[in-house]
């Protein structure tokens, strides 16, 4: 039963993800802060199971089991505090030793470069104290894999999964203005209430022989956007419309930030 429960996990993690990455959408951002929230709500499960285990084992007038239980629950109850020590400064600030790592990176790539690259980096040094640059980011520097064993890395992950580790693994376009990234309108309503910037919905209704559509499209453009293209009602009522090779007139370019 449990390999079985477990093959069911497996097919619904995949297809779950594959709607989060692929097919749900949502304008909220979260963040990064579902994760370390539902990190923290497991431990909800954690007490529950353990004050149940106290309960029956105190029902069976057990008392070392009991005894036994109270332990694991106050270190439960020490770790989720640890946990909470530990990943509260990093919810909403980046750390300063971060920024501190890429100065020093900016600085080393100055020194291999030569005093050419002295003058361009200066220029841009303020931009670069507040997370941003002129584009032209400094080549990484090869990586030095660090070797260890699995119960090394799993319980010295500081050492084998630092910042600068895994900064080599995240993509990094030396090409890419980061002064250009939107448009003039993006950027002017970026932070904006959607109330402001959002414009009158457009209605789309289907396009039909007997010239209805077009009536109504005559009659509602002087109080709001509508119109009968791209779609067609056929003589069995339904709708037909082009899903391959065309957009839909409600269409709108989806921005990634």
């Amino acid at each position: 039963m449990l390999g079985w429960a477990c093959l069911g996990m497996c097919f619904f993690y995949f297809a779950w993800r594959y709607n989060v990455l692929f097919v749900t959408d949502t304008k909220i951002d979260t963040r990064g802060l579902i994760y370390p929230r539902a990190l923290k709500q497991l431990f909800t499960g954690i007490y529950l199971a353990e004050l149940c285990m106290i309960g029956l084992f105190g029902a069976s007038e057990a008392p070392i089991p009991v005894a036994l239980m109270v332990v694991f629950t106050v270190f439960t109850l020490l770790f989720h505090l640890s946990l909470n020590s530990a990943l509260d400064p990093l919810l909403y600030n980046l750390p300063q030793s971060l920024l501190a790592e890429e100065e020093a990176r900016y600085r080393a790539a100055d020194v291999e470069a030569g005093p050419a690259a002295v003058t361009t980096n200066e220029s841009s040094a303020a931009g670069e104290k507040n997370g941003v640059s002129n584009g032209k980011a400094p080549a990484d520097a090869a990586a030095v894999p660090k070797r260890g064993g699995i119960l090394g890395r799993f319980l010295k992950p500081w050492v084998f999964a630092d910042y600068e580790t895994l900064r080599q693994l995240v993509p990094r376009h030396e090409d890419v203005d980061l002064h250009n990234l939107y448009s003039a309108e993006v950027n002017r309503d970026a932070y904006l209430p959607p109330t402001v910037t959002s414009a009158v919905p457009l209605l789309w209704i289907p396009h039909d022989a007997a010239g209805v559509s077009r009536q109504e499209v005559a009659h509602t453009s002087k109080v709001i956007p509508i119109t009968d293209e791209g779609c067609e009602l056929d003589e069995k009522g339904q709708l037909n419309w082009d899903r391959e090779s065309t957009r839909p007139p409600v269409w709108e370019e989806k921005v990634l930030y």
